[in-house]
C-alpha cells in the first residue's frame, strides 16, 4: 500500500480515537485487505458520530492533520452523514461516514484489526463489507462484491451475511440479497 495512504489512514484514526469516535475502514481500502489488492487514491471510514460530532470535527480541523475537502462542507455534513475531508501533508482524500444507523454502529463493533503497513487498523468485516458494496450497488462496487466472495471462499459466513442483507434490505427497501446472489453466482 502507498507510504502516503497508509500515514493518511493512520492520522485519521488516530484523529477518530483521540475524540472518542470509534471508527473503521470502509470502501477501497478495506476491499484491498479483505479481497484483492486494487487501486484506490482515497481513504474512507466510518465513524460512530453524530451530525454534531462530524460538525465539531470539521470547526476544530485547525488542531488536526485535515482540513474540510472545501468551503460551506457543513451543508454536505448536514445532508449526507458525510465528511469529506484533506490530509494536509498527503493530499489525500478522506470520507468519514458519519454512522449513525444500527448497521453501522454494528459493523464497527464488529470490526477486526488488519496490520497495515505494521499497524492494526480496524476493518469492517466481510459479511458487513459485502452488505455496504451491494446497498451501493455501482459498476465498481459489483465488482468488488466478486474480489471479496473469490478472496473469502469458504470462510464467509453466507448465513450470517444474507441475514444482514434481508434486514437491511428491508429497512431501505433495496434488494441487497438479490445483489449479493447474483455477484456470488
Amino acid at each position: 500500500m502507498e507510504p502516503g495512504l497508509i500515514a493518511t489512514l493512520v492520522d485519521a484514526l488516530s484523529m477518530l480515537a483521540a475524540r472518542g469516535m470509534p471508527a473503521a475502514v470502509i470502501g477501497g481500502l478495506a476491499v484491498s485487505l479483505r479481497g484483492q489488492p486494487r487501486m484506490t487514491v482515497d481513504v474512507d471510514i466510518v465513524a460512530i458520530a453524530d451530525v454534531d460530532q462530524a460538525l465539531a470535527l470539521a470547526r476544530d480541523s485547525a488542531d488536526t492533520p485535515f482540513t474540510p475537502l472545501f468551503p460551506g462542507v457543513e451543508e454536505v455534513v448536514s445532508r449526507s452523514f458525510i465528511l469529506p475531508l484533506r490530509h494536509r501533508t498527503t493530499g489525500i482524500r478522506v470520507d468519514l461516514a458519519i454512522g449513525l444507523s444500527g448497521f453501522e454502529r454494528q459493523a464497527v463493533a464488529r470490526a477486526t484489526p488488519v496490520l497495515v503497513g505494521g499497524i492494526a487498523v480496524p476493518v469492517v468485516a466481510a459479511i458487513d463489507l459485502l452488505v455496504m458494496k451491494a446497498l451501493a450497488g455501482r459498476p465498481q462496487d459489483e465488482a468488488d462484491l466478486r474480489t471479496i466472495i473469490t478472496a473469502q471462499g469458504d470462510s464467509l459466513d453466507w448465513d450470517a451475511c444474507l441475514r444482514l442483507a434481508r434486514e437491511l434490505g428491508a429497512a431501505v427497501d433495496v434488494d441487497i440479497v438479490g445483489r449479493l446472489s447474483a455477484a456470488r453466482g
